[in-house]
């Protein structure tokens, strides 16, 4: 008779539920971006809110032949950043169900998004309040557990 070790089996980490984890970090960031700068443009400024409103609405620049305000500028930069995070992770979810290999080996798709995660948490923990830093925290560490349960 031989003795035989047990065999335990465990399946193989599966790297997709991480990524979907990181892609709805960025959705998340995204809608409530919107949704907060939404309900301050309908919601009643406070008096110190208005003035630096007003402050930004004098202050003009001219951005190749259109002159528009700082209030502008400001408002449109940070709508259309939100709409493009939000259409980023869209398309990744959409890019990994059609074509699962984008995910389940290290391909420069996952290691892009990793690297946009880490950039977005450390310009947050720079110039952010704590959820954005706690989300892109979150978001970098789900890409990074997808990219090690990946094959090579």
């Amino acid at each position: 008779m031989s003795a035989a070790a047990p065999s335990v089996f465990r399946p193989k980490a599966e790297p997709l539920g991480p990524f979907k984890v990181g892609v709805g970090g960025f959705l998340v960031v995204g809608v409530a971006h919107l949704a907060l700068a939404a309900a301050a443009a309908w919601g009643d400024p406070t008096p110190q809110q208005e003035a630096t409103s007003a402050a930004m609405r004098t202050t003009r620049m001219t951005l190749l032949g259109l002159e528009r305000s700082t209030l502008d500028v400001v408002n449109g930069m940070s709508s259309v950043m939100a709409l493009f995070v939000i259409s980023c992770a869209l398309l990744a979810l959409f890019a990994a169900r059609h074509s699962p290999a984008l995910v389940e080996r290290r391909t420069a798709f996952a290691w892009t998004l990793f690297a946009a995660s880490l950039a977005a948490m450390a310009i947050s923990i720079l110039f952010l309040p704590l959820p954005p830093i706690i989300v892109f925290t979150v978001t970098s560490c789900a890409f990074a557990l997808s990219l090690r349960r990946a094959a090579p």
